[in-house]
């Protein structure tokens, strides 16, 4: 089964400590539970990744991105 991360969206490994939690997603007729799992990391999660192919955002203003004032 592969694990995400509720906070961060990355896989958890099969081996790294996680917290695990379940919420009651519905009850059926006879009065039973369905519950859902998810997953956080307990040693915090690990810094988003920009993939290969993006630029980095450097927190300044892109002029190519075409939205501004028009001078």
């Amino acid at each position: 089964m592969i694990m995400l991360c509720e906070r961060c969206c990355a896989q958890i490994a099969e081996s790294e400590p996680v917290v695990r939690l379940a919420h009651v997603d519905h009850a059926r007729r006879d009065g039973t539970l369905v519950w859902r799992h998810s997953f956080v990391h307990s040693g915090g999660c690990v810094a988003p990744q920009p993939a290969e192919h993006e630029r980095p955002d450097t927190g300044t203003w892109d002029p190519a991105r075409g939205i501004g004032g028009i001078r």
